[in-house]
């Protein structure tokens, strides 16, 4: 039997100790239900609605803060799956960035005017860059639909500029009427209009199909040639290269060129020496590996016409004479009294460079290469004559050291160019290619 101290000890200590476990039972029985509220929240967030608010994970929509939408990393992972090879599409990203003002140049053109871009880039300067090598068809259609166009505008925008008479207006020939001028004028400004457009190639067509016109008067013909050889001044003979231009092409020099290979391997129809001219080369030997070089393409004609002493050059395919395009103009010498013959030649194998001559009067008058008082100067181009003029041989193209017979009937029947003037020709006129047209 246990003492009654004892007894109270005991008693004491078991109450304490049931009192101290009816205090921690609640806290437990309570676990439970934070789990559960725990899991509720979960189940809750995920899903709940898209779109309510907040940044999203893989597969949730597009931010609709602008800022976030330039950070979500677009520009950067496009550029870094460039950098790793990655080839797949970009994914669009709807954005609500406030649209901004193009800057100038890149509004979205009308599509005419995307048209007209595309057909005709702007020109460059040889070496100064990529040239666009599409076909020129589309240039010279338009520019000559323009032409057609103003043919019978109502109105015109510019007027063009006058030019000084050299002769008083009471003894100009009127060899056209009133409204042929007009006509001509509005081609003009037409022309001037595709000029100011950077399409040089089509205001060059579509004047050229003026000049072609017979019934054109004397003094609207010189004033097409003025324009045309201004155009030409750049296009043919200096050192732009416009796109869709079917006369010149840009060239990369390789290992082993030299400037008259490069005219016999394109094909180029002209003398080597135009290269050297129109890329304005010192010296022509000197050429580098890689260096950029504009060419021109021939084939080139002439075109004499006797009573105005002037032979015109123009540039087509030699059995078509409707599609060739004006380059320029030369004063030019022919034989005395009439005797430089008209008809059809085609230029001779016999084309020399510092020729000697001897005088087919007296075989006893003859002058060496370098003799500074050869009268036919530094070239020859012998003519063939062929169709009608078959058979006629003898004559041909060349310089002279008398300057005062050009213009005049001085030559025994050849035609005469100044020195400057015969060098240019001797370089477009190709041999057994290049046809001489000359006409009364």
């Amino acid at each position: 039997m246990s003492l009654p101290s004892q007894s109270t000890r005991s008693m004491v200590r078991g109450g304490a100790v049931t009192s101290r476990r009816k205090r921690r039972g609640p806290a437990r029985a309570a676990l439970p239900f934070v789990v559960l509220a725990a899991l509720v929240a979960i189940v809750w967030f995920a899903m709940r609605p898209a779109g309510s608010g907040g940044a999203t994970g893989p597969g949730g929509s597009a931010p609709t803060d602008p800022s976030a939408a330039d950070l979500s990393g677009t520009d950067m992972g496009d550029r870094m799956a460039s950098d790793t090879g990655d080839r797949s599409s970009p994914v669009a990203r709807a954005s609500t960035r406030e649209p901004v003002r193009a800057l100038p140049g890149t509004e979205e053109l009308p599509p005419d005017e995307v048209d007209r871009v595309l057909g005709g880039s702007a020109p460059v300067e040889i070496g100064q860059g990529p040239r666009n090598t599409g076909g020129s068809g589309g240039v010279l259609d338009r520019a000559l639909d323009s032409g057609r166009a103003n043919e019978t505008a109502p109105t015109r925008t510019s007027a063009p500029p006058t030019t000084t008479p050299t002769t008083p207006p009471a003894t100009t020939p009127t060899t056209q009427p009133t409204g042929g001028s007009d006509r001509v004028r509005l081609q003009l400004d037409t022309a001037r209009r595709l000029v100011a457009e950077n399409d040089r190639v089509g205001a060059r067509a579509l004047l050229s199909r003026v000049l072609r016109d017979a019934s054109l008067g004397a003094s609207e013909a010189n004033l097409v040639r003025d324009e045309l050889t201004e155009i030409n001044e750049q296009l043919v003979f200096g050192r732009l290269v416009e796109p869709g231009d079917p006369i010149v092409e840009e060239y990369t020099v390789v290992s082993g060129d030299s400037l008259s290979k490069i005219a016999t391997r394109r094909e180029l129809a002209v003398h080597w020496k135009l290269i050297q001219r129109v890329n304005g080369l010192k010296d022509p030997t000197r050429i580098r590996l890689g260096q950029k070089l504009k060419l021109v393409r021939g084939p080139f004609h002439a075109v004499v016409d006797k009573s105005e002493f002037r032979m015109d050059i123009w540039h087509g395919p030699p059995t078509d004479p409707s599609r060739w395009v004006y380059i320029r103009s030369f004063d030019v010498g022919l034989g005395e009294a009439g005797s430089t013959p008209t008809g059809t030649f085609v230029v001779s194998a016999n084309k020399l460079e510092n020729p000697g001559w001897v005088n087919p009067r007296d075989s006893r008058e003859r002058y060496e290469p370098d003799d500074p008082k050869n009268p036919i100067g530094e070239f020859w181009l012998g003519l063939e004559g062929t169709g009608a003029s078959e058979g006629v041989t003898g004559y041909g193209i060349h310089g002279t050291i008398d300057p005062q017979s050009i213009g005049r009937n001085m030559s025994m029947g050849c035609v005469r160019l100044r020195d400057e003037d015969i060098e240019v020709v001797y370089e477009l006129l190709a041999e057994r290619v290049s046809r001489v047209e000359i006409v009364p």
